[in-house]
């Protein structure tokens, strides 16, 4: 599904991603772990083309450069941030029915429902943000994100920004998605043990270790991974 070859970013002097390749299949969910400053984030913004970097990024086989436009290729990706990102001004649904608006996707608002329904929000469809929790807050970017009917979701460390008691509530909504290639970014280990196919560590701009989560959590083969997984568990 995503090929990336030798893929180096720099912010100025600063050397960000250190030739990082990377394949993902269809439907698999990838777990990205490491340090904060390691590249993860980075990583993600280089996969859906919101930061421009040295090396090649293959979708299905294609390099990016072949579509029409940056914005044909991210029609295939659906991006959660750490920050929410809704429209304030923008009920729920008008939040969800936004983007596939804008892009003349035919998405109904009936769909928009059955979206905030897999989400578990089809109550709060007329309400807007400022009367949602951040957990509420984060099912209703992941709903924005599937109206466009990506064939991957990037999740940016989506529970970071939230209280404790409304993680489990976010994780469970990304437990149950079918039919999408996940690759998420998350400091939350039980998540990435029982969720992911592969998990991914990332150390100064570079990847050190991967591997099935039953293996890569109990019997860590690089130094650095047991190192971090020893203060992290």
């Amino acid at each position: 599904m995503i090929k990336l070859k030798n893929i180096q970013k720099h912010f100025g002097k600063l050397h960000v991603l250190k030739g990082v390749d990377l394949e993902v299949d269809e439907n698999e969910i990838v777990a990205i772990i490491g340090p904060s400053g390691s590249g993860k984030s980075t990583l993600l913004r280089c996969i859906n083309a919101l930061e421009t970097c040295e090396g090649d990024i293959f979708f299905e086989g294609h390099p990016i450069e072949t579509f029409k436009s940056l914005h044909e290729y991210r029609e295939n990706l659906g991006m959660v941030f750490q920050s929410f990102n809704l429209f304030p001004h923008k009920s729920v649904i008008e939040n969800v029915l936004v983007a596939p608006s804008l892009l003349k996707k035919q998405v109904t608002e009936n769909d928009a429902y059955d979206l905030l329904d897999s989400v578990g929000l089809k109550e709060k469809a007329n309400a807007y943000p400022n009367k949602l929790s951040g957990g509420q807050k984060q099912r209703v970017a992941i709903a924005r994100a599937l109206a466009m009917k990506p064939k991957v979701m990037l999740f940016d460390e989506p529970t970071s920004a939230l209280d404790p008691e409304m993680v489990g509530e976010v994780l469970d909504v990304i437990k149950a998605m079918t039919d999408v290639t996940i690759v998420i970014v998350t400091h939350e280990m039980g998540f990435a043990k029982e969720v992911a196919d592969r998990v991914i560590f990332m150390d100064e701009g570079e990847i050190i270790e991967e591997g099935h989560p039953e293996s890569f959590f109990t019997d860590p083969k690089h130094y650095r991974t047991k190192q971090f997984l020893s203060k992290v568990i």
